[in-house]
């Protein structure tokens, strides 16, 4: 698998997406011809589309930050790059405008099922419909390398140059801050601590409220999402919609937080039947609502989450983040320590009220003579069944007589997907 070795850190910041290429101008071009070509999640299905100097790629498993700097550099090696747009609404992807056909089919050759980084943020490439992109702005987001300051109109003034200094001074009378402009922190995200369990950015304002569809209106409220949505960034706040029944708001912290949860929620199967679908909300923010209504199970339908200790995307417990993709079995800890299999069945089936979960338990063995907690792996019959336990059993509180507070069991997701029989034999 081929990997780059480059690492771009910006601010993701989009403002002005009204100028810029929208895929839902993208989906309507390519609606409008007579090729059977099907778009699902922004990605094509059976597409025979001819050879085309501008390329789409799509980014999965998306770990790092994805900016123009990322693209033009796993790009520029296989031709001249004229122009590139990212957009994010139905996941991260990215087109890339090259100057000849030829350079394109070359790229496509090389790059189509590559890891940009080893082991994550994974290229699908295909080639794309528009005949060019418009570009009015460089920045982290869209770029065009044939111009340094493009849809900027040049106009010839109105007077010649003036015979004398101007009567206005062109500096400021304030004191400056000149700060230095760096392309990245470090020089590839290897250096990141906690590679594979979870890093922390900063967070940064901008694109990091999502819309949340096909959610039970019976069930949902703000904690059973933010039980979920937390695996994979920090919450800020959550709101649900009164004139929109199953519809939610979820601000994260950062758009990398946006990113994760794109990657591994959308399209998320519930155990209701209902799809879970999210896209990117043109808001740049929540704002708090002081008296929200009621939800039909009688919780509010706004919540703060920004000092939740609930949210594990801290810089003092990167290392205990494991970021995985939906699967049927979970990874529990800091569950008490002497919780034996049939009480920690008991407890997820008393959370669950509506499912009766076929569970296999499979405890780890403790960390010393004292441990103060216990860990392991749930394993269901199927994933909706887990992703339910999630929204309803995470941050559970268990009592425990050896501890005046109760304990707050926490799941997530595991590593290992195929089963706790296969790696019992694996072991």
């Amino acid at each position: 698998m081929m990997s780059f070795n480059h690492y771009g850190y910006n601010s993701l910041k989009n403002e002005q997406t009204n100028k810029r290429l929208r895929t839902a101008d993208y989906d309507r071009e390519s609606r409008t011809t007579n090729s059977s070509v099907s778009y699902e999640d922004g990605r094509r299905k059976n597409a025979e589309t001819q050879p085309n100097h501008i390329l789409l790629l799509t980014i999965t498993r998306v770990t790092y930050p994805i900016n123009t700097d990322v693209i033009h550099t796993i790009s520029k090696d296989h031709g001249n790059v004229l122009r590139i747009v990212i957009f994010r609404k139905r996941g991260v992807q990215a087109m890339v405008e090259y100057e000849e056909v030829e350079q394109a089919i070359r790229a496509k050759q090389l790059m189509d099922g590559a890891d940009i980084y080893q082991g994550c943020c994974t290229l699908r490439v295909e080639y794309a419909k528009p005949s060019k992109l418009n570009v009015y702005k460089n920045d982290s987001e869209t770029w065009d390398y044939t111009t340094p300051n493009p849809g900027e109109k040049k106009t010839a003034p109105l007077l010649p140059d003036p015979p004398r200094a101007p009567l206005i001074s062109t500096r400021p009378t304030f004191p400056r801050f000149d700060f230095e402009c760096r392309g990245g922190l470090l020089s590839t995200p290897h250096d990141l601590p906690n590679n594979n369990y979870g890093d922390s950015y900063p967070a940064t304002p901008g694109r990091c409220v999502l819309m949340v569809y096909g959610l039970d209106p019976d069930k949902a409220n703000c904690n059973r999402l933010f039980n979920l949505f937390c695996l994979y960034g920090n919450v800020v706040k959550i709101k649900f919609l009164k004139s929109k029944e199953g519809c939610a708001m979820v601000q994260m912290d950062n758009e990398m937080s946006v990113d994760r949860c794109m990657d591994n929620l959308n399209k998320l199967t519930l155990i209701s039947g209902n799809v879970l679908q999210l896209q990117v909300s043109k808001q740049m923010y929540l704002s708090d609502i002081m008296v929200p209504y009621d939800l039909p199970d009688g919780t509010p339908s706004f919540k703060d989450y920004s000092n939740s200790k609930n949210n594990r995307y801290h810089s003092n417990s990167n290392g205990k983040n494991r970021r995985q993709t939906p699967s049927s079995v979970l990874h529990f800890f800091n569950a008490p320590p002497n919780i034996s299999e049939a009480d920690l069945s008991q407890t997820i089936s008393k959370a669950v009220k509506d499912v009766d979960p076929k569970i296999i338990i499979k405890m780890f063995p403790p960390k010393g003579t004292e441990a103060r907690s216990s860990s392991g792996l749930v394993e269901f019959t199927d994933m909706a069944i887990a992703v339910e336990v999630i929204m309803a059993v995470n941050h559970w509180p268990i009592k425990c007589e050896s501890s005046k507070f109760p304990y707050l069991l926490r799941l997530c997701f595991s590593s290992l997907p195929k089963g706790i029989a296969n790696a019992e034999m694996a072991q």
